[in-house]
């Protein structure tokens, strides 16, 4: 029986990196320290939105002026000083990317995070040596919940979308991904999903890929 797909591509914050709570503590604390404190609820309201959409809604929220280039420097300030402890991965992550990577199965990541702290959550939990591409929030016009990173990463690779499998957390992740012509697992982190924009909602990573077939006995 062929393949079901020929790549996988992979959400980083969330869905292989256990950071969402992390960040969300440092951005709240961010807002704080800036003069526009917004409550950690709605700071985690924003999973999977782009940090220049969500310092739009920060604006929106609060009625204060959010200077963007000064909000960015104290959240990568504070979450640097957070990620100095370790990055946490998710449960099953390193042995799914390990398992996929021992039968030569093309990967990529596509993130919301800027190029910046994407690489350095990537070095810091030793994972960049699992993919071949890496699309970040810098190398597309349109981030998530737009198809643009997903179609991005699946051009890099050489392989139709349709071809390829998508691991995302976040409601606007697995819609980025959807619109893209992927097939969706989505792994709820901090929020639960009924899957409108997934072909399939797993309690784990390797529960996921199982479903798909990248598992076999």
């Amino acid at each position: 029986m062929a393949a079901r797909f020929d790549a996988v591509i992979f959400d980083l914050d969330g869905t292989l990196i256990d950071t969402e709570a992390l960040c969300n503590t440092a951005g709240a604390e961010a807002c704080a320290n800036l003069g526009f404190p917004v409550g950690l609820a709605f700071f985690e309201s924003l999973a999977g939105i782009d940090d220049r959409n969500r310092a739009r809604l920060i604006e929106e929220h609060t009625g204060v002026t959010v200077e963007y280039t000064g909000f960015l420097a104290e959240w990568d300030r504070l979450c640097t000083q957070r990620f100095a402890a370790g990055i946490p991965i998710k449960p099953g992550a390193l042995e799914l990317l390990e398992r996929l990577g021992a039968a030569n199965i093309p990967l990529a990541l596509a993130t919301s995070s800027r190029r910046g702290p994407a690489a350095e959550k990537l070095e810091g939990a030793n994972l960049l040596p699992h993919f071949r591409t890496v699309v970040t929030f810098d190398d597309v016009a349109s981030p998530k919940p737009a198809p643009d990173a997903y179609l991005l990463a699946a051009e890099r690779l050489g392989i139709p979308p349709a071809r390829c499998l998508a691991f995302e957390d976040s409601e606007t992740g697995a819609r980025a991904a959807h619109a893209a012509g992927l097939t969706v697992v989505q792994v709820p982190d901090l929020h639960p999903t009924r899957g409108a924009h997934a072909h399939h909602v797993a309690p784990t990573l390797l529960e996921g890929a199982a479903w798909a077939g990248l598992l076999p006995d």
